[in-house]
Parts: C-alpha cells; structure tokens; sequence
C-alpha cells in the first residue's frame, strides 16, 4: 500500500521529491503508471506510514503543477485529493 503524488512537470516532480528526502521522509521517483495516465511521466511515491507528513509538506509550497495525489493498495488505484 503505497500513494503516488503527481505533477505535470517533471521538474515540480523531482522538486517534490528532493523536499520530501531533505524532510527525512522516504520517497521514490517512478513513471507514472498508466490508469493514471496525466502528468509528465514522473509520480513521487510514498509509503502510507508517510503520507501525512508528505501531505504536510506538500501543503507548505506552491506546486501549481501538482494533478493530484492517489491510494494504491496493489489491486486498486484510486484519487484522493485534486
């Protein structure tokens, strides 16, 4: 069980990411998987255990590119958030 943040802009993707490391939170850079099927081809990935302080973080900043943010649970991949 896992989200995915993601952005249309790869750059606002690796921004995202390179937050989240220097917060000591852990994070993935992966290709957007395809049910998804927006964005610039880049998600940042979250372990569930994370989410509320990847979530906090994302709300600190401007990230006018961000699409939104999805649960997978390894049969199911669903938005939660615009």
């Amino acid at each position: 069980m896992y989200y995915i943040f993601s952005f249309r802009s790869r750059n606002q993707s690796i921004g995202f990411f390179e937050c989240l490391s220097r917060a000591g939170i852990g994070a993935k850079i992966i290709n957007t998987p395809r049910a998804i099927s927006i964005g610039c081809g880049l998600s940042v990935k979250v372990c569930a255990s994370d989410i509320d302080n990847a979530s906090e973080l994302l709300d600190g900043r401007v990230y006018d590119t961000f699409l939104g943010l999805f649960y997978y649970n390894g049969a199911e991949l669903a938005r939660i958030r615009n």
